[in-house]
C-alpha cells in the first residue's frame, strides 16, 4: 500500500509534465502563431518590393514553408506546423536585419543628412523640429534592433516583433525628412506646392478655381463675390467641380466658395496653419498628397535648372519610393509575394512504400512446405 501511495504521486507529475509537453501543440495556439508569421511575411513583402527585389528568392523560400505549415495545420499535425512556422522565422530573421540595415537605417540617415544643411540655413524653426523628431525616432529604431539582436536565438517572434517596431520608426523618421523639407520652402515655392496638390487632386473640387492662375488673376478671383462667380460660370459651377460633387446644394457651394477664398488669402500671407485646417475637411490623405505634391515641384525645379546650366539637383524622384514605402504603398504592380507564390511548393510528408512489380515480387515458401513436400 505504501508503495502505491508513492506511485501515485510520481505517475500524476509525469502525465502533467507529458501533457504539458504537448500543450503547445494544441489547435489554438497554432491557429494563432499562423495567423502571427503571415503577418510577418506581409509586412516583409512590401519592403522586399519596394527596395530589393532580388531577395524574393528568399521570400519565396520563407512564404513555402508557411504554406506547408497551414496544410499540416489543416490535416491536425500541429507539431509539425510549430516546426515549419519556427523554421520560416528563422529565415525571416536573417531578411529583417539585411533590409534594415541596408535599407532603412542607411537610407533614413542619408535623407535627414542630405537636407540637414539647407533646413538649417533656411532657419525655419518648424523645418528644425522635424528634423530633429526624424533623428530622434532614427536613433529608436536602432535601439530596438539592437534590443531584438541581443535576445536569444530561439525568441524568433520576439526579435521579429522588434525589428517591425523598428522598420515602422525608421519610416516615420523619413517622413519628418520628407515633412522638413516642406516645411523649409520659401513662400513661393509653397504657393506652387498647393498649387499642384489642387490640380492633382482627383476627389474633390475644393479650390480649382485658383488652380494655375497667375499674381493678378489669383488676387481677382479672391476677391469676387459668389454672384460675380455664379453669374460666369452659369451657376456658381464650373462643369470639373459639378462631376466631383454633383449633390452639393446651394448653401454648399457658397459655403465652400467662402472657404476657399479664405484659403487663397491665407496662402498669400504664408498663413499655411489656418489655411491647412480648412483644406483638411476637403481632402483626403492631406498630409500624403502635400508631400507628394512637394517632391513632384521640386523635381521639376531641379530638372529646369540644370537645363538652364544651373548646379546639379538632387533626384527628388527618388524619394517618392519612399514616400510611398511610408504609408505602405507597393511601386510596382505586383508585389514580390505575388510574383512568387505560384512557385511554392508543398512538401509531401506522408512516406509511401515502394511498389515492386509483380516480376520482382518473390513468393516466401514456409520450410516445413518445402521438407514435406
Amino acid at each position: 500500500m505504501k508503495i502505491k501511495k508513492y506511485l501515485l504521486p510520481i505517475a500524476a507529475i509525469l502525465i502533467f509534465g507529458l501533457t504539458n509537453s504537448f500543450a503547445k501543440f494544441d489547435q489554438g495556439y497554432t491557429e494563432r502563431i499562423i495567423k502571427q508569421n503571415r503577418e510577418f511575411i506581409d509586412f516583409i513583402d512590401t519592403c522586399v518590393t519596394n527596395f530589393n527585389m532580388d531577395r524574393k528568392k528568399d521570400l519565396l523560400t520563407i512564404y513555402q514553408k508557411h504554406l506547408n505549415a497551414e496544410i499540416a495545420y489543416l490535416q491536425a499535425n500541429y507539431k509539425r506546423a510549430y516546426d515549419e512556422i519556427y523554421s520560416s522565422q528563422k529565415d525571416m530573421v536573417e531578411l529583417y536585419e539585411y533590409i534594415l540595415n541596408e535599407h532603412y537605417f542607411e537610407d533614413s540617415k542619408n535623407m535627414l543628412d542630405g537636407h540637414a544643411s539647407d533646413i538649417i540655413k533656411s532657419k525655419n524653426t518648424a523645418a528644425k523640429q522635424y528634423l530633429s523628431l526624424g533623428y530622434r525616432d532614427r536613433a529608436v529604431a536602432r535601439s530596438l534592433f539592437v534590443a531584438g539582436d541581443s535576445a536569444h536565438l530561439k525568441l524568433r517572434s520576439y526579435r521579429l516583433f522588434k525589428y517591425m517596431e523598428a522598420i515602422n520608426l525608421a519610416r516615420r523618421a523619413k517622413r519628418y525628412a520628407l515633412i522638413s523639407l516642406y516645411a523649409s520652402q520659401d513662400g513661393k515655392t509653397k504657393l506652387k506646392i498647393f498649387n499642384r496638390l489642387f490640380k492633382d487632386e482627383q476627389d474633390s473640387s475644393f479650390f480649382k478655381r485658383f488652380v494655375d492662375k497667375g499674381e493678378k488673376d489669383y488676387i481677382a478671383e479672391m476677391n469676387k463675390t459668389y454672384e460675380e462667380y455664379a453669374s460666369e460660370t452659369g451657376g456658381g459651377e464650373d462643369k470639373s467641380a459639378s462631376i466631383l460633387t454633383p449633390f452639393e446644394g446651394r448653401a454648399e457651394k457658397r459655403s465652400r466658395f467662402r472657404k476657399e477664398s479664405k484659403v487663397a488669402h491665407y496662402l498669400l500671407q504664408e498663413e499655411l496653419y489656418k489655411a491647412e485646417t480648412i483644406i483638411r475637411s476637403y481632402i483626403d490623405n492631406y498630409n500624403y498628397k502635400l508631400i507628394m505634391a512637394t517632391l513632384n515641384v521640386l523635381a521639376e525645379t531641379a530638372h529646369e535648372g540644370e537645363s538652364d546650366g544651373g548646379p546639379e539637383g538632387k533626384d527628388y524622384k527618388l524619394y517618392i519610393n519612399h514616400h510611398k514605402d511610408n504609408y505602405y504603398l507597393l511601386i510596382h504592380d505586383k508585389s514580390a509575394l505575388e510574383l512568387v507564390a505560384r512557385d511554392a511548393k508543398i512538401v509531401d510528408y506522408v512516406k509511401k512504400d515502394e511498389k515492386r512489380s509483380d516480376d520482382q515480387q518473390q513468393i516466401e515458401v514456409p520450410e516445413d512446405s518445402k521438407s514435406g513436400r
